[in-house]
């Protein structure tokens, strides 16, 4: 009777189930004696009238007499019933009540026993039930008789059984209805398997088997239930659907079962748990649980299984894996990868990469301008940069702690160095070096930091102002900031120095403040890489599911917060307000600041995000992108300007001249181009030299839809930067175009930037998301003065500065031939340009093409080999190396290394190693790819694992 009770366990349920069965596996086989259905109302404990399981099955039993405790929740409190037979005497009494589970009863009584021989008793954790009554430790409940109204059968309860497993009102149909052979097939079944639905089939159809009152029985249950359906003829198509639903509910069902199951379980602990003094206490407590998990971020350490929020004195963070990468540096402005040289008459040149394009900017500002305005005017870490990834995991700081001390004990050889700090997520086993602290309580703040604004340009402008002059206020030392401190050293120990110090000063905070800020902006750049160079696919990224830049931006933030820019110097006042001009360049004995249209403008937003007190507002940043999309925006107008001819030039400088005028003059390209071009001619000295430059490497045309193409793409990067970090900082979702020439009006409106009259039909003009806090025309006067100024003395380079081109296309490896002879036959012979001697055992980079010795002891520097020393200066510790006598690629990464495999087969597609075999090898080009795209999105050291320390020995 109490089958269906939640009292009863699984456990208990099958084995009832089991013994049926096997009861009717084991009935005698002769015909049983037919029997009338009982319908005495008798009420005595002996349910059944006999022994026979056949007539048992059918019997239907009317009422059942219960021993309940007075204090039963289940139960309410009655008079007391009379034993009569009258069905109305407990029609109330049934109606209001519920079976308490006789089962639940026993284990009661056997825990009593358990505490009175034990002497102790256990300290009862109060239901929440206001009605319930508290009865003290140690007495003994008293029982009550209650007499409940059933009217059930055991194959009336089995059937109810299956309705509830399958959960549906009419599931079960019996078999013998549509196919009667096939019903008497399933007798001869001995074993069958299956969930409970089935084995109540089985146990209904033998009982229909075996006696013909039980058959009767269910036919007369199921025509109740549900009146018959003509039968539907249906194909092996419908069956097969039906057959994929049925699969598919059965899922979802014991999905939500083993989700209840486990909510149930943690419920339960909980309770016992937590020591309650009162029901008032307990809702308190679960009210205040809510609103925490509401304002705070919970996470699950992967190694105590404890679920909460990161705090100040218990951090949690992300495992991360650090490693110093120049993959951005070896960026090219060609899209065809360069050719690896197979004879003598060719060459690869380095000056035209991405990283040595920044060191010469880098040098020649630091040759005429202040020191610390270039240190902020520009970003490193284009080689020897810092990359954050994580594989998604959190734990507590101090179990990471413990779990590196277990580590260090364990005396099993492992591929990682425990003393530098290496070691493996405890859950996926991905390689890793160290962890990220948590930023705690972000749930509130993120929604607070949100809300839109309609606040005019120029009050967020001084708000903006009033923030950056705010000193940093730190609370007092907790593991939370050790932690972030700890980590900042983390990230300066894993590059070199020589890729941290570019100040001239040694020591000087402006290092420090220079690779924070850097750090960011690698991590940018390389997601933007890794999403293919744009933001067309909007969020469809694998490496931003599991990206950590939020937490990292805060670690960053808290530890630029220590340096102040100071308020004379500030590039927002000059980028906002229009100033005196200074005299600068008159005294010798302070060199000036770097001119605006000459600085980085996306290190710019990095750092005016990271210095401004944190959480940032939305509005703010808004305001940032805004302020500055107007100095990329000139800036690219004045690299268009120089590019022009002279005749070009004065013909848009008088055309746009005519226009300044209209209402809408600044935030028309066509003016703002007149009105640069005549501030920039002030200088005569600036045209004059562009002129002579430019006529040798462009002849086209210029036509105003190609220059508003040409402007649209001079911003984009910026935009795409900006679209990223807004992403990171706030969870905004990135937006998505089908084709790129909508890329720049979809990251415009994700921005906040476009006018609010745009319609999407209408084409956009890139000066209209224009938004001047002060006059167009003055500002612009302000910031060309600067270049004039400096092109008087230094014309030359002040052209080099102006014309940049900030677009780099995805970095490649080198092209190499199709046949691998010919790169045997010319290198196998060649002699080493730094020994002059033929290596025994030559090797080729395939990152930049050096020509180096493996393992030889006549190009040792300082007791590292030469392939060693190669990765370290080409690829801040990774090298990619081609043996030439072996065919093989070997990795180095830091002080490990691997053999990665050949990409280079045989026409059956095998690998020649050592060339043993002497085929003729061919380049397998998905073999090189993949080799491509692992070394582009760092995955060395998780997609290979034999990895063995190579002692500097290479």
């Amino acid at each position: 009777i109490s089958m269906d009770h939640q009292n009863m366990s699984e456990h208990v349920l099958c084995m009832v189930l089991y013994l049926i069965e096997l009861g009717l596996d084991n009935v005698l086989q002769e015909e049983p004696e037919e029997e009338e259905p009982c319908i005495e109302e008798h009420c005595h404990d002996s349910w059944f009238p006999g022994t026979n399981l056949l007539s048992n099955l059918h019997h239907v039993i009317n009422f059942v007499r219960v021993r309940v405790p007075e204090t039963a929740p289940e139960v309410k409190r009655e008079p007391p019933a009379s034993t009569s037979t009258d069905s109305s005497s407990f029609a109330q009494n049934s109606g209001a009540a519920q079976v308490f589970s006789l089962v639940a009863e026993r284990r009661r009584k056997f825990q009593e026993i358990i505490n009175r021989s034990s002497g102790e008793a256990s300290q009862a954790v109060r239901p929440k039930s206001s009605a319930t009554k508290w009865i003290p430790n140690g007495s003994t409940p008293q029982l009550t008789t209650a007499i409940l109204e059933i009217r059930e059968s055991m194959i009336s309860l089995l059937i109810k059984l299956h309705h509830k497993l399958s959960a549906k009102q009419n599931s079960f149909c019996p078999p013998w209805i549509e196919d009667p052979e096939a019903f008497v097939r399933l007798d001869s079944v001995k074993y069958s398997h299956g969930d409970g639905i089935s084995a109540i089939e089985r146990i209904l159809t033998k009982a229909a088997l075996r006696a013909r009152q039980n058959k009767r029985c269910i036919q007369e249950i199921c025509m109740k239930i549900s009146p018959p359906v003509p039968p539907k003829k249906n194909g092996p198509a419908d069956k097969k659907t039906m057959d994929k639903e049925e699969r598919r509910q059965k899922a979802r069902e014991r999905q939500q079962k083993l989700l209840a199951e486990f909510a149930s379980r943690q419920k339960s602990f909980m309770e016992t748990a937590m020591d309650v003094e009162s029901p008032d206490a307990d809702v308190a407590m679960d009210l205040g649980s809510s609103e925490q998990q509401d304002s705070e971020i919970l996470y699950d350490c992967v190694i105590c299984g404890q679920s909460g929020p990161s705090t100040e004195d218990r951090p949690t963070g992300l495992v991360i894996l650090l490693q110093a990468s120049s993959v951005l540096g070896h960026r090219c402005k060609s899209t065809e990868p360069k050719k690896l040289p197979t004879s003598d008459e060719e060459h690869i040149y380095p000056v035209d990469t991405c990283g040595a394009t920044h060191d010469v900017r880098l040098t020649t500002l630091q040759r005429f301008f202040n020191d610390s305005s270039c240190l902020q005017s520009v970003s490193i870490g284009w080689e020897g940069g810092v990359y954050v990834q994580t594989c998604g995991h959190t734990l507590h700081i101090d179990c990471h702690k413990s779990y590196m001390e277990s580590l260090r004990s364990d005396q099993v050889l492992q591929g990682f160095s425990v003393d530098k700090g290496e070691f493996t997520c405890p859950l996926c086993r991905q390689f890793a070096n160290s962890v990220l602290p948590c930023y705690p309580g972000r749930g509130v703040e993120k929604a607070h930091c949100q809300t839109p604004s309609n606040k005019n340009l120029s009050v967020l402008v001084k708000e903006v102002e009033d923030l950056q002059e705010q000193m940093g206020t730190f609370s007092s030392e907790t593991n939370l900031s050790r932690e972030m401190e700890s980590v900042i050293k983390d990230i300066k120990n894993t590059t070199q120095k020589k890729y941290m110090d570019y100040s001239k000063t040694p020591g000087s905070p402006d290092n420090d403040f220079l690779f924070m800020y850097s750090v960011a902006r690698t991590n940018l750049e390389l997601e933007l890489v890794h999403r293919g160079g744009n933001l067309c696919c909007g969020g469809a990224s694998a490496t931003a599911k599991r990206s950590c830049l939020n937490q990292l931006f805060h670690v960053l933030a808290m530890h630029m917060r220590l340096y102040s820019i100071d308020s004379a110097y500030n590039p927002w006042t000059r980028l906002t307000q229009l100033t005196q001009k200074r005299d600068s360049y008159v005294c010798n004995d302070e060199r000036p600041e770097v001119p605006l249209l000459f600085r980085d403008v996306p290190s710019l937003l990095i750092i005016f995000v990271l210095t401004m007190p944190q959480p940032l507002h939305k509005e703010h940043f808004t305001c940032i992108v805004k302020v500055l999309y107007t100095l990329q925006y000139i800036h690219a107008i004045a690299t268009l300007s120089v590019k022009f001819s002279a005749e070009e030039r004065l013909a848009w400088k008088n055309s746009g001249a005519l226009k300044k005028h209209t209402p809408d003059a600044e935030k028309s390209w066509e003016v703002l181009l007149s009105h640069g071009i005549s501030e920039l001619s002030k200088g005569n000295r600036l045209y004059e030299v562009a002129t002579e430059e430019m006529s040798m490497i462009s002849s086209s045309v210029w036509s105003p839809q190609s220059i508003e193409y040409a402007l649209q793409q001079f911003c984009l990067p910026f935009l795409r930067i900006s679209s990223l970090l807004q992403h990171h900082l706030f969870g905004d979702d990135l937006p998505s175009c089908l084709v790129h020439e909508e890329e720049f009006p979809v990251l415009a409106n994700c921005l906040g930037i476009l006018p609010s009259a745009f319609q999407p039909s209408n084409q956009l003009h890139s000066a209209s998301c224009l938004d001047w806090s002060v006059s167009a025309f003055e500002i612009i006067s302000q910031w060309c003065s600067e270049v004039t100024e400096f092109a008087d003395i230094n014309a030359e380079h002040a052209v080099t500065l102006v014309v940049q081109d900030p677009h780099w296309t995805a970095p490649r490896l080198l092209h190499l031939p199709e046949n691998y002879n010919t790169i045997f036959q010319y290198y196998h012979r060649k002699a080493c340009t730094f020994c002059n001697k033929v290596p025994k055992d030559p090797a080729l980079c395939l990152v930049c093409g050096t020509f180096v010795c493996l393992k030889g002891p006549c190009c040792k520097q300082q007791n590292y080999c030469e392939c060693v020393l190669h990765s370290q200066n080409c690829g801040a510790g990774t090298g990619i190396f081609l043996l030439i006598n072996a065919s093989v690629i070997i990795i180095i990464r830091g002080h490990r290394f691997c053999i990665w495999g050949a990409v280079y087969l045989d026409a059956h597609g095998e690998e020649d190693r050592d060339l043993r075999r002497g085929k003729p090898l061919y380049l397998c080009e998905e073999r090189y790819k993949v080799l491509e795209q692992q070394w582009v999105s760092h995955t060395f050291d998780h997609i290979n694992k034999r990895w063995g320390p190579h002692y500097n020995g290479l």
